[in-house]
């Protein structure tokens, strides 16, 4: 069995494109360009870049939210484009996807139970008991009291939003992660935790994480590499002690100089 469990070839999306109402033609944008990267098994990639580069459009193709407009994506060597019906099925249980705001993710007239009992229905054949079981299971292991199992999201905080929304996404036992800013709105002593669960979660259950962030520290604590994005193409790709140590692009450097330094003041 190959160590790489996503591959993604020559990834290319566009928007745009079409007739107005007045019969000119719009804009075709590409926001992806030609991309290709691995990510080997039980690893972190991490993805980087500013806002509107791309790195979020990428994740989507990769979970199956955004077909590719150019290009592949292979998952244990299967091209998710030929996959149909239990094939499908079978690709959902294998990645999921954790958003970034946490609260806008969860539907407000859902309890917590509810939420985490939906991807079970849609994704497995577990009975009622067995369900309530790996509820109860989920719970537990993003550290979330059992007795909040009937409340509602607006009744939590966003790092506990943020653990139903990761505890949703584990619910059918995929092995692989895509994560699109999971802490980004997240206070900071918050994030540690999160980062904390997550990394738990990884050494426990073999996980692989496609880590989506604009937070250079962050990845640099998470990540085994980093890939840079700068307007929908890759620019550098490196594990990630060489990449912050000598950094090869000079957008990697610009971005890398822009990252606040304790007690250090900047000037205007």
């Amino acid at each position: 069995m190959s160590d790489i469990v996503v591959d993604i070839c020559n990834l290319s999306r566009d928007f745009g494109g079409g007739r107005t109402i007045t019969g000119g033609k719009k804009p075709v944008i590409r926001a992806v360009k030609d991309v290709s990267l691995s990510i080997a098994r039980g690893r972190t990639l991490g993805i980087v870049g500013e806002s509107g580069c791309g790195k979020s459009t990428l994740a989507r193709m990769v979970v199956g939210l955004l077909e590719p407009t150019e290009g592949s994506i292979r998952l244990d060597g299967e091209d998710v484009a030929a996959l149909s019906g239990k094939d499908k099925r079978a690709f959902h249980r294998k990645i999921q996807m954790v958003f970034q705001d946490p609260l806008s993710s969860l539907n407000p007239r859902k309890t917590v139970r509810e939420a985490l009992e939906a991807p079970l229905r849609a994704l497995t054949d577990l009975d009622g008991a067995a369900r309530k079981a790996r509820v109860a299971e989920l719970m537990d292991i993003v550290g979330l009291r059992p007795e909040f199992i009937d409340r509602y999201p607006h009744e939590f905080s966003g790092g506990q939003c943020q653990r139903i929304g990761i505890a949703r996404a584990l619910a059918a036992q995929p092995p692989i992660l895509v994560l699109d800013e999971p802490v980004s709105a997240l206070d900071v002593s918050i994030q540690a935790q999160v980062l904390k669960l997550l990394r738990e979660l990884q050494a426990e259950l073999g996980l692989t994480y496609l880590f989506i962030s604009h937070d250079l520290a962050v990845v640099e604590s998470l990540c085994d590499e980093v890939a840079v994005m700068y307007f929908g193409e890759l620019v550098e790709h490196a594990p990630r002690e060489k990449l912050f140590a000598s950094p090869a692009h000079d957008y990697t450097r610009q971005l890398l100089a822009a990252v606040p330094v304790p007690g250090q003041r900047r000037l205007h």
